[in-house]
């Protein structure tokens, strides 16, 4: 059997962006089929007061200053306990679209997600630098086929991922901050002969005040950390 641990990251002083994403999370808790907990990167006390509203008595991870989007992920997982199959990650700026019924929605995605191993999302490609590429060629999940000059995957504002996959594979890495993290999912998976699956149905991924997808502004990264990882995923 599907089950989801919902996981989701607030950033910030952007109420109207917690209130957004807020509003579908309550929505797919209130079907009593998900286990839900969120990030909170330097929330506003106006963004907390929206979430406490909203999602009263929710399992939250708080961290100020930020440790930024995939250092949150792992400790969300690491420190869950439950019986979830597989992670579902929303991004603050993510959410269902207006009018979507999130039971009626939650059971396709969940039929979806039992017919797939590998992740489900919105389908980009990019191409990938020599420096990219020789670091994914260094991960230790990496060597058993060769590596494509363009990567498929599933776009970090939303996505369900296998927590055993995740697990066995310490995904996402240790060392990645805020960028990278959708590609290198994407070369995991095609180093074990799996493949990103596409599912965007009813939903508003990394978008903007117009619902547009990959149209919301790009927020969380405030200072220059070092580290390889960064410089080749989320410096400038």
């Amino acid at each position: 059997m599907v089950k989801f641990l919902v996981l989701a990251l607030f950033y910030g002083d952007h109420p109207e962006l917690a209130q957004r994403c807020g509003a579908t999370l309550r929505a797919l808790w209130n079907t009593g089929r998900v286990d839900l907990r969120i990030g909170l990167n330097e929330v506003s006390p106006r963004t907390r007061a929206v979430l406490d509203r909203l999602l009263p008595g929710v399992d939250a991870i708080a961290a100020d200053p930020q440790i930024y989007k995939y250092p949150m992920m792992r400790k969300l997982i690491a420190t869950y306990a439950g019986d979830a199959t597989h992670m579902m990650w929303f991004d603050d700026d993510s959410c269902l679209l207006p009018g979507v019924d999130a039971r009626a929605w939650l059971a396709a995605v969940t039929q979806r997600t039992a017919q797939v191993k590998g992740s489900l999302g919105s389908i980009y490609r990019q191409r990938v630098t020599p420096a990219q590429r020789q670091w994914l060629l260094r991960q230790p999940w990496a060597g058993a086929r060769p590596l494509p000059e363009e990567i498929e995957f599933n776009t970090g504002g939303w996505k369900v991922v296998p927590l055993a996959l995740m697990r066995r594979f310490d995904y996402p890495p240790p060392g990645m901050l805020h960028g990278g993290g959708d590609l290198t999912l994407g070369a995991l998976l095609q180093q074990q002969g799996l493949a990103p699956e596409q599912f965007r149905a009813g939903l508003a991924i990394n978008a903007d005040a117009q619902l547009r997808e990959s149209a919301a502004q790009r927020r969380g990264v405030t200072e220059a950390p070092h580290g390889e990882a960064w410089q080749l995923w989320g410096g400038s």
